[in-house]
């Protein structure tokens, strides 16, 4: 990230968000609006004096709300650019912070900002959202977290400085359940995570070299730990100590005293039901679409599968383009991935919007529909058929083709009953002519 922000050709605009998209490829034009961090970004020194004099405390969301940090703060240590926000939902208006500046680069009266851009092409990576479901307790129980909670709990710049310790009353918890596939693979969200068994692994197996004498077990449907090395990781874990049951917990019940999670579930191996009384309970949640992946799926009016994902050109020939022409995908708003198969997408989806980039130009065939609007009956049945939304109508009332959209598929010359739009070198006298030739030789 730091070396991006230093690349002479690479602009970060971070606090904005795409508000619109206009053109086709090579001719883009874009609304950014920059909304307001109430600090003068070029003018930051990130000398931390607003943050020392600031008297809010306010959770820090960055440690998913299980530390505080001030009104006026940066992200996170490592956060690029290194430029201090203000959350102005919590401010106080004690103008503290602006007194404290030596540099006047604190301004509470900020408004937001629209920002026009020229691009040439686009690539998507509004990343995923994290399941979180109120099943197990969740939001209910103190001590149910989430595997991205954990993650922050060992990190070693987290809440508690990598020592594992329970939300409830901070102690060290010695029998953890983790339960997977939640939120998943069910008939509201049908399908597998990709990384929630692997998640599993790793953290019980950090966990479990910190504190040997952790008690932890794993409760799973399918463990899906494919890719290199990975299935090795997996046995190592079992033979380190970690209980794997196969068998989804039915309850969680939380003993009011302790703050402990009393967890009943049935073992596919033995046929019986098995309870398990844990001090933590960590939850492998299903990875959802993004809201911004929705948002930018209506601004650029692009296609989704069912289950709310980016939908590519071709799920294996042609994962990385969509059906709007200069516009690329990567990373999980196509679909869950892990980290490696997430870089070499990335990787792809920058190389393919470089080609035409490098070019210089966009070249495509003439067959294309062409719309006849003396026959025309206005019934819009085109329209509708069209995959690629690249007919519409004009303030003429008369039915127009995007020659960069359509892909000259013919579906709306088969569809059309009116035989008013046709596709170019495909018309009706220019097949006739063939067939009468066949016939004469």
């Amino acid at each position: 990230m730091l070396e991006a922000n230093r690349h002479p050709n690479i602009t970060i605009m971070s606090l904005a968000e795409v508000k619109e998209i206009t053109g086709y490829i090579g001719n883009f034009e874009v609304k950014v609006q920059k909304n307001p961090r109430y600090v003068y970004e070029e003018t930051c020194t990130g000398c931390g004096q607003c943050t020392d004099v600031c008297p809010i405390y306010i959770p820090n969301y960055f440690d998913e709300n299980f530390s505080a940090r001030k009104c006026i703060d940066i992200a996170f240590a490592q956060a690029v650019p290194a430029i201090y926000d203000l959350d102005k939902e919590w401010c106080v208006e004690c103008y503290a912070c602006v007194d404290s500046c030596d540099v006047h680069c604190i301004d509470l009266s900020q408004e937001p900002e629209i920002v026009e851009l020229e691009v040439g092409t686009i690539i998507i990576a509004t990343g995923w959202d994290l399941y979180q479901g109120d099943e197990y307790g969740y939001g209910k129980y103190e001590n149910v977290v989430t595997q991205i909670q954990l993650e922050r709990i060992l990190s070693p710049n987290g809440p508690t400085l990598g020592h594992l310790k329970r939300p409830s009353d901070r102690k060290r918890p010695k029998n953890i359940l983790f339960i997977n596939c939640v939120g998943s693979r069910n008939e509201e969200h049908p399908w597998c995570s990709n990384v929630c068994c692997l998640l599993s692994v790793k953290n019980s197996k950090l966990i479990k070299s910190e504190y040997p004498d952790a008690n932890i077990v794993v409760s799973y449907i399918d463990m899906r730990c494919a890719g290199k090395m990975y299935e090795e990781y997996y046995k190592r874990s079992r033979e380190a100590g970690i209980m794997y049951i196969n068998g989804k917990v039915g309850k969680l019940i939380e003993d009011p005293k302790t703050k402990n999670l009393v967890a009943s579930m049935e073992s596919i191996g033995t046929g019986g039901i098995v309870e398990f009384e844990a001090d933590l309970v960590v939850l492998s949640s299903a990875s959802l679409p993004s809201a911004g992946t929705d948002e930018i799926a209506q601004v650029l009016k692009l296609e989704k599968s069912p289950s709310g994902f980016l939908k590519e050109f071709h799920p294996r020939l042609d994962p990385i383009e969509t059906k709007s022409p200069g516009i690329y995908i990567c990373g999980s708003c196509q679909g869950q991935k892990a980290i490696d198969a997430t870089v070499n997408h990335a990787r792809g989806a920058a190389q393919a919007a470089s080609i035409p980039m490098n070019k210089g130009e966009f070249v495509i065939e003439l067959i294309r529909a062409d719309p006849i609007d003396e026959r025309c009956a206005k019934c819009y049945m085109c329209i509708e058929t069209c995959p690629y939304s690249a007919i519409s109508v004009n303030e003429a009332g008369q039915i127009e083709v995007d020659l960069i959209m359509c892909k000259g598929c013919g579906m709306c010359a088969a569809t059309c009953p009116s035989i008013a739009i046709e596709l170019r070198y495909y018309r009706d006298y220019q097949f006739n002519a063939v067939i009468d030739s066949l016939f004469e030789a």
